[in-house]
């Protein structure tokens, strides 16, 4: 039988093995597992209290840059740190943008929850404030009695889609059917990080 160790190997043998220089130059060294996020529905949750919390704000209405910074700030404090957070950031109107300000005076926010209840009339809007003397028609229309009508018909009507079509032989022109791969609204921002949330599963 082989005798007991002695006392100075014995113990020798119970320490951990430091990490060699190398290993750590190298990165070798076993990184801790990430955190997994929390259940899509508190990331929900964090979007709808915080968008809740403003003031007069409604389902529908446009959102802008440093509304989504705040929102994805509750849904880090809720426990997931969203992957490709600045290119989610750019496809959100900026605060100072055209169509924020345009939209956030009395008028325009009237105008705004009107064409809010149609699909596609928000990218429509954006892009014709973009063609020659588009922002002054945005503004007619924001500011006529029925001027929401307009934008209604594109978006929604054969007729409409075929006019927005028409659009782009106009000075500086665009089709105004042309998806703008814009976030615009609360609910629109909780479908894109559904789509994230997924492939992060």
């Amino acid at each position: 039988m082989v005798g007991a160790l002695p006392l100075c190997l014995t113990s020798a043998a119970a320490q951990p093995t430091p990490a060699s220089p190398t290993q750590i130059e190298q990165g070798s060294m076993p990184q801790p597992e990430p955190a997994a996020p929390p259940e899509f529905a508190a990331v929900e949750k964090a979007i709808a209290e915080y968008f809740a919390s403003l003031s007069d704000h409604q389902a529908g209405d446009l959102i802008h840059q440093s509304q989504v910074e705040a929102a994805l700030d509750r849904v880090l404090d809720a426990g997931w740190d969203v992957s490709g957070r600045d290119a989610l950031m750019k496809r959100v109107l900026a605060d100072g943008s055209f169509l924020v300000r345009e939209l956030a005076s009395p008028a325009g926010r009237k105008f705004m929850r009107r064409i809010a209840r149609h699909p596609g009339t928000y990218s429509r809007l954006e892009r014709l404030s973009t063609i020659s003397s588009g922002q002054k028609l945005v503004r007619d229309l924001v500011r006529q009695k029925d001027g929401d009508k307009l934008i209604e018909y594109m978006a929604t009507t054969r007729g409409g889609h075929n006019l927005g079509r028409m659009m782009a032989g106009t000075r500086r022109g665009v089709d105004l059917n042309k998806p703008t791969n814009r976030i615009y609204t609360a609910e629109e921002l909780v479908t894109e990080l559904m789509n994230v949330y997924a492939r992060k599963k």
